[in-house]
């Protein structure tokens, strides 16, 4: 099925968006995948069966989403769905978050983490989803919604240049970053764990961390750490990487950040893989806090300084070598529509 109306900036002479009875959704797709293709040519005709009138644009390498959610804010969009992974919904998420934009969310990338997250199995059970609550919204019923925080990122890479960025559910730097670092050796989930397999035995790093805690309504200064670690992590989603809970106190709609430090590791390859067996039998029992290796906390903000550059990643996706990554729970939010629990 062609795309209709992809890409291209939207001109001050495009007729209103919304025409009287219906509603205006916009679509951002990212055509990397061949499922977001598959799921698109399954979506439309079922939007306008429901009424609907829709805008599609695509994104690509130079442009990941922010400017696509831009032109349909600018068109009217009273509703946007994004087809794509993780990275696809955080560059257009600050954009839809300002507007206050409805979004929907069908999952194509690899991980599909936010997805998952609030409920929805599959690419086919969030078009259902979204076109049944389309068509009640198009009958006057108004939309129920999650607000899903938007959080930001401030890092210096390793040529010294200091970077902001926003993300929504996983940022670390360390050992999980360069599982990412590697993941592309192999396609979608396949190439995550050969990352993975090849991150388990790394090096530990030297970090100097710095937190603060919140309880209730108070906040406070939580402390500062400087010790060997693997990884150093912060998450709003109890599964980031598959079914097991490393995270079982996160929430994707709190706060605060559930924040793990891992390691640091023995440097005899015997003793860390038995290492890694004990971490997995905690994770596996629902108790990863249970092993010594596991150190959590619950902090609104956390600094990881490191003398000599390592790998960061942001919901996923490598930012590079970095010197410094701080990050911060967001106030701004994302309206994301999502099944009843």
């Amino acid at each position: 099925m062609p795309l209709e109306q992809v890409s291209g900036r939207v001109d001050e002479d495009d007729p209103p968006a919304s025409p009287a009875g219906r509603i205006a959704v916009g679509i951002i797709l990212n055509p990397k995948h061949s499922a977001t293709l598959r799921a698109y040519a399954e979506l439309v005709p079922q939007l306008r069966k429901a009424g609907a009138h829709y805008r599609s644009m695509t994104t690509s390498v130079e442009r990941s989403g922010r400017w696509q959610a831009e032109q349909l804010v600018r068109w009217g969009a009273d509703t946007v769905i994004v087809l794509g992974g993780d990275g696809t919904i955080r560059a257009t998420a600050p954009v839809l978050a300002e507007a206050d934009i409805l979004t929907f969310l069908v999952p194509t990338g690899t991980a599909n983490v936010l997805s998952r997250h609030i409920g929805l199995r599959s690419s086919r059970h969030a078009i259902d989803h979204c076109v049944r609550t389309i068509a009640s919204t198009i009958r006057g019923a108004p939309p129920t919604h999650r607000s899903v925080p938007i959080n930001t990122a401030e890092f210096q890479t390793a040529d010294g240049i200091r970077h902001r960025a926003d993300f929504i559910s996983l940022a670390g730097i360390g050992g999980d970053a360069r599982a990412v670092a590697h993941h592309h050796a192999a396609p979608g989930l396949l190439g995550y764990a050969w990352g993975a397999e090849r991150a388990l035995f790394a090096a530990d790093f030297t970090a100097s961390t710095d937190f603060a805690a919140r309880t209730g309504e108070t906040s406070s200064t939580g402390g500062t750490a400087s010790a060997p670690v693997w990884s150093v992590m912060a998450s709003k989603v109890a599964r980031p990487a598959g079914p097991i809970a490393v995270f079982p106190e996160a929430h994707i709609d709190a706060q605060t950040f559930s924040m793990l430090t891992v390691g640091p590791f023995p440097h005899s390859p015997m003793a860390a893989c038995r290492a890694w067996a004990g971490i997995a039998a905690a994770c596996l029992q629902g108790r990863p806090d249970a092993h010594p290796f596991m150190n959590y906390r619950v902090t609104t903000e956390v600094t990881v300084s490191v003398e000599s550059p390592v790998p960061a990643q942001l919901d996923g996706d490598l930012i590079g070598d970095c010197l410094e990554l701080r990050v911060s729970a967001g106030e701004k939010t994302l309206r994301v529509s999502a099944p009843a629990s």
